[in-house]
């Protein structure tokens, strides 16, 4: 008897006792609130990003913007509408967890007065004619308008500012809501938008796609095995086992102290698909050799003995594939790897472990003498058909299968690489629709930070000369109208030396920039000064906001403003860096980009090293590889023919794609190197072979591509098209596995 029958109780008690151990450990998993993990922790950008944290509060990291206007489209210069928009603004910023808020109509208006500084509501709208003349110096301020007021003037603005503490925490949650509740309350319409807003609607869209993929997973798990076998223990045994593993992985999860985010959101769909495919193939193969006469424990044997090489095969090169993901340095994507390798591995040993010791108590007839689609006449039909075409004209598959890849290598050329914050937002999402809002009718909602270091430990940043290289900088940027107005030491003291001289620029000497800077901590502005300054006057920064142009448009203008630094400024005087949330998020999306691709240069080497391992033979080695890059060339060039842009999400597609769709392939080769050992020619092991696995290899890879299809529903962008072309793959990778790797197997092994 197989040592898995002879000791099938023992084993499924250590299973329980497992299962229950990880089932613990489940209940330490949370849903991350934190963006910042995703940020590598060993990159210099970085490691500056949380210098400079520590130095200026990145403001805009924890704004909430709200744009409200009057009802039935009429004017916002009414001052009952502005009395309305006030009490809205007022009854917001007093909401739990707000820190503060800048509003069209808390505004202030500053004045000089003798040696003092008169301070009062830049709106007043008391008077016919104080409304008028607000109106006309709001549409003449620079700052004011296009800030508080969008720029085709149907909505006030306002800035509200979020306990940093509460940044990554439930507290924001619970404010995004209270704000929400407060603005549904009222008839004024508004848009709601703003980083910590954002994040929450991420969060809770995890949670609810967790839920979502789940339900659908088990559903269509159902469905298709209720087609396959037409019979009660067919549909509950499958699920079951993958449950367990799902238990084993999620409570491993739990135990090393991870938590769901968008990244390994996708695990429980993905477990669920790849753990089918073993237990399709076993139970293919079990019922194939009951429907032979054999026993059920010699039906057990033998299948254990043909098919439990490949099935650890294909569980390793899956894992592989999952597992080149740990080349990332981002925490995230590494964790997402190695939890999904771990996944495929417990899944193939609860599934050897368990599956012989269930099939042999369970009746033979409820199974072989069912109607069902594993046993219809026509998969005999089909198979046969696609091994008389594949014995066919074989010179013409091989051109027709060369025309599609330099077609494919042609296409691939055309793939977009520019990145957007916001690519992950479906176009059709409220959140992109309010975020789009901003950048069209405001500045947008990305920041722009730039920092600056002084050069010699004699020099400040508040020294006049550097005050002059560094209002040039802005000046020239400023030139760019996507840009608001900029916030810097030198902006301030213009705006300064405007209101005490009426000359709205720079002062002309040291002193007066002293007196300046002097007369602010007279005034009580010392926090202001703060969040422009270091305390040991060495780093300063230029903020303002901008639209979200993309990486790509982003780059030039960087590269615009180097040119101008060399050819205008002194950089013997200071330094200066690009850094902020959104720069480094999007530095970070195209480092994932690169790092994947190297991971998935990673699981080729090892795959293939596994492959030449398993033949013994560098021919068998190529013709097994090859049926597996040609889907990933095909992806490839439908992702550049329709412009799919090569983010994050799309390239993790070919990492995860092509672990997976090399199982079939390896099904394929191990059968046909089994029949030909058995002493079959190259034609007749190729017959069996289609004739023995295309029936499974068909099955599992329409349940692959029905798992992957269901990540349709995301609302992600990202998880969206990783669901669209990993099916697409599978389903190349099928065709490639059926139709060409027979005509390469004659072609070579000959």
């Amino acid at each position: 008897m197989h040592p898995l029958l002879r000791y099938r109780q023992a084993l499924m008690a250590v299973i329980f006792a497992i299962t229950l151990f990880f089932a613990w450990g489940m209940t330490r998993l949370g849903i991350s609130f934190s963006f910042q993990s995703f940020y590598p922790k060993d990159d210099a950008e970085f490691a500056y990003y949380e210098h400079y944290q520590t130095l200026f509060t990145e403001d805009q990291n924890f704004i909430n913007y709200v744009a409200v206007s009057p009802e039935g489209g009429a004017g916002i210069w009414d001052s009952a509408f502005l009395a309305r928009a006030s009490d809205l603004f007022e009854a917001i910023a007093e909401l739990p967890g707000m820190d503060s808020a800048l509003t069209a109509t808390n505004f202030p208006e500053l004045s000089r007065r003798g040696m003092s500084i008169r301070q009062r509501p830049f709106l007043r709208y008391q008077t016919p004619e104080e409304l008028a003349d607000s109106r006309q110096r709001a549409l003449a301020d620079s700052t004011f308008f296009g800030n508080f007021i969008t720029r085709e003037g149907s909505h006030l603005c306002g800035f509200f500012f979020i306990e940093p503490a509460i940044f990554d925490s439930r507290e924001r949650d619970q404010l995004s809501h209270a704000m929400d509740s407060l603005l549904q309350a009222q008839p004024l319409p508004f848009v709601i938008s703003g980083i910590p807003y954002i994040r929450t609607q991420y969060v809770e869209k995890i949670g609810k796609e967790l839920l979502l993929f789940t339900s659908l997973a088990v559903l269509l798990i159902t469905v298709v095995l209720f087609l396959t076998y037409r019979n009660l223990w067919g549909i509950l045994i499958p699920p079951i086992l993958i449950f367990l593993a799902l238990i084993w992985t999620l409570g491993m999860m739990g135990w090393t102290g991870q938590d769901i985010n968008i990244i390994n959101n996708l695990l429980i769909p993905i477990m669920f698909v790849v753990g089918m495919s073993d237990i399709i193939h076993m139970f293919t193969k079990y019922f194939q050799e009951l429907r032979d006469g054999r026993s059920k424990e010699d039906a057990v044997r033998v299948t254990l003995k043909e098919i439990g090489l490949s099935l650890f095969l294909t569980s390793f090169t899956t894992a592989i594939g999952f597992a080149s993901l740990y080349v990332s340095r981002v925490p995230p994507i590494r964790e997402f790897g190695v939890s999904a390798a771990v996944g495929v591995i417990l899944t193939y040993f609860i599934s050897i472990v368990l599956i012989p010791g269930i099939l042999i108590r369970l009746p033979e007839k409820a199974f072989v003498g069912v109607r069902s689609l594993e046993n219809a006449g026509i998969w005999e039909r089909l198979l046969l058909w696609v091994e008389r075409f594949t014995k066919r004209r074989p010179r013409f598959h091989l051109v027709f299968w060369g025309v599609l890849i330099g077609l494919s290598l042609v296409l691939i050329q055309q793939i977009p690489v520019d990145v957007h914050l916001i690519e992950d937002i479906g176009k059709r999402d409220p959140v992109r629709q309010s975020m789009e809002f901003f950048e069209e009718s405001s500045y947008g909602l990305r920041p722009f930070e730039l920092g600056f270091q002084v050069k010699g430990s004699s020099r400040r940043l508040d020294d006049l000369e550097l005050l002059r290289q560094m209002s040039a900088m802005e000046h020239y940027l400023g030139k760019d109208p996507q840009f608001s107005p900029f916030l810097s030491l030198p902006s301030f003291l213009e705006e300064a030396n405007g209101l005490l001289t009426g000359n709205k620029r720079l002062p002309d000497t040291q002193e007066e920039v002293d007196q300046l800077i002097a007369l602010t901590y007279q005034q009580g502005q010392q926090e202001l000064l703060s969040r422009l300054i270091s305390p040991d006057g060495r780093e300063a920064r230029i903020t303002a906001r901008m639209p979200d142009i993309g990486n790509v448009a982003y780059e030039a203008l960087s590269a615009r403003l180097d040119s101008f630094v060399v050819a205008s400024c002194d950089t013997s005087l200071f330094s200066y860096q690009s850094t902020g949330h959104a720069y480094l998020t999007e530095q970070n999306l195209k480092y994932v980009r690169r790092s994947l691709l190297g991971g998935l240069s990673l699981a080729f080497v090892m795959i293939g090293l596994t492959m030449g391992l398993l033949f013994r033979s560098w021919r068998m080695l190529i013709i097994s590889l090859l049926p597996n890059v040609i889907p990933l060339l095909l992806t490839g060039g439908v992702m550049g023919l329709f412009g799919i842009t090569l983010t994050a999400s799309t390239a993790l597609v070919f990492v995860i794609a092509f672990g997976i769709a090399v199982d079939d392939t390896i099904h394929f080769l191990n059968r046909y190197r089994m029949e030909r050992k058995r002493g079959l020619s190259v034609d007749q092991a190729i017959s069996v072979t289609i004739m023995g696995t295309g029936k499974a290899m068909t099955l599992t890879s329409f349940v692959l591509m029905g798992g992957f299809v269901l990540l349709l529903a995301s609302d992600f962008g990202g998880t969206f098209n990783t669901g669209l072309f990993t099916a697409l793959t599978i389903v190349f990778a099928l065709l490639a596995d059926l139709l060409l790797l027979p005509v390469l197997v004659r072609w070579i092994d000959r």
